[in-house]
């Protein structure tokens, strides 16, 4: 099998190979990442903060009802003469009043606490908004740099993908077809060399001396390890 020409091949690639990192590593890309995440973060706690306050503003709806039941009580409580009331009516009054009392003071308490959740809820809401607002725009000024990049490095990109084509016609069918498999699960380089007749030569990791007596017939053999073609020198 002739390995020279892949090899040849695998030079040229590098070149595509550069050009992707610079792509792929941009700091603008890494920023952009960062800042998806941070709206990401933003919009799942924007949920969170309207499921909590409509549950808050369900909970003073209830309260409100329950204060108004209350006050009607109080009102009724009051509309009796108590001239007209027994000793026995006038302890229960005195205790329905007592009760009463209790109630609307609790009620007051929890209204007063969920329109405070409530107050902080919004305030909550609105910093979340905000940091949505500023990830977004920062992110889409990301996007630009980057978009801007990817335009400056394409012609470079495009030629270097004309001179593999050429190249192709050189190589051996299957071995290319397998070689742009690894490389489409960004492996490079593809193949590399056997090192002291024992070892990988990316990896670094014995390979079985099995697979090593193939290499004479194959030409290459794919390394356990790290999944690279392996050929001796």
């Amino acid at each position: 099998m002739n390995i020279e020409s892949l090899l040849k091949y695998q030079k040229a690639d590098e070149e595509l190979y550069k050009v992707e990192q610079k792509i792929s590593n941009s700091p603008f890309k890494k920023k952009a990442n960062e800042l998806a995440a941070v709206a990401k973060r933003a919009q799942a706690r924007s949920t969170e903060l309207e499921a909590e306050a409509e549950r808050l503003i369900s909970e003073i709806s209830e309260i409100k009802q329950n204060y108004k039941t209350n006050m009607s009580k109080a009102d009724e409580m009051l509309g009796k003469n108590i001239e007209d009331l027994s000793v026995d009516e006038l302890d229960k009054l005195g205790a329905l009043k007592s009760k009463l009392l209790s109630n609307l003071n609790i009620l007051e308490k929890m209204l007063q606490k969920s329109a405070e959740n409530i107050n902080h809820i919004l305030a909550e809401f609105n910093k979340t908004k905000k940091l949505y607002d500023e990830a977004r725009t920062k992110y889409n000024e990301c996007k630009e740099k980057i978009e801007e990049e990817s335009k400056t490095l394409e012609p470079e990109k495009e030629k270097v993908k004309k001179g593999l084509v050429a190249l192709e016609k050189e190589v051996d069918p299957a071995l290319l077809t397998e070689y742009k498999k690894k490389r489409n699960d960004n492996i490079f380089p593809v193949i590399v060399p056997l090192e002291n007749d024992n070892f990988c030569g990316r990896c670094r990791m014995e390979l079985p001396k099995v697979a090593i007596s193939r290499i004479k017939e194959t030409g290459v053999i794919t390394c356990e390890h790290c999944k690279r073609f392996v050929y001796k020198k």
